[in-house]
C-alpha cells in the first residue's frame, strides 16, 4: 500500500511540475514552435518607425533577426536603429544587404520590437513606383518558473521525511 501511495505522489508531482511553464508564447502572428514572422513594406521615401508587439506572458528567452536586400533604385532600406524592449539589436553597415539580429536574451512580456530607418522607395523606374521591404523572425522559448522547481523539491523532501519516519517505527 505504501508503494502505491508513493507512486501516486510521484506521478502527481511529475504532472504538476512539468506543466508549470509560461504559456501563450507568441500570438502575433502565431507560427508553430514559438517562432513569429514579421514584415513591412514601404512605398514612400520618408523616415519610418515600425513597431511590432508580440503578446508573451511570463519569463521568456527571445532572439530576433531581420533582413532586407535592395539591389535596384527604390528598393533600398537603411536601418538607423532597432531594439526589442529597449535592448538594441546588432545592425550591419548600410549597403544593398542589411541585417539585424539579437542573440537570446531574457525578457518579460509583452515584447515590443521597434525598427527605425530610411528608404528610397517611391522612385519611378520605367514609370513604375518602387517599394522597399524587409522581413524577420522572432523566436521565443519559455523559461521554467522557479515555483515548479520548488514544488518538485518540496515533494521529494516530503517523501524522504515520510520514508525516514516509516523505517524508524
Amino acid at each position: 500500500m505504501k508503494h502505491l501511495i508513493v507512486a501516486g505522489m510521484i506521478a502527481a508531482m511529475a504532472v504538476v511540475a512539468t506543466d508549470a511553464r509560461a504559456n501563450n508564447i507568441v500570438d502575433f502572428p502565431l507560427v508553430s514552435g514559438g517562432t513569429s514572422a514579421f514584415t513591412a513594406i514601404h512605398t514612400d521615401n520618408v523616415d519610418f518607425t515600425d513597431i511590432f508587439t508580440f503578446n508573451v506572458s511570463g519569463s521568456v528567452l527571445a532572439d530576433a533577426s531581420f533582413i532586407t536586400i535592395g539591389l535596384a533604385p527604390g528598393n533600398n532600406i537603411d536601418f538607423t536603429s532597432a531594439d526589442l524592449n529597449g535592448t538594441g539589436l546588432t545592425l550591419s553597415p548600410n549597403s544593398f544587404l542589411e541585417v539585424g539580429f539579437l542573440l537570446p536574451t531574457s525578457f518579460n512580456g509583452p515584447l515590443v520590437l521597434t525598427l527605425n530607418g530610411t528608404t528610397d522607395a517611391g522612385v519611378l523606374v520605367n514609370g513604375i513606383p518602387q517599394f522597399s521591404s524587409y522581413a524577420g523572425t522572432l523566436n521565443v522559448t519559455s523559461v521554467p518558473e522557479p515555483a515548479s522547481l520548488m514544488l518538485l523539491g518540496a515533494g521529494l523532501a516530503g517523501i524522504g521525511i515520510w520514508r525516514r519516519k516509516s523505517t524508524k517505527i
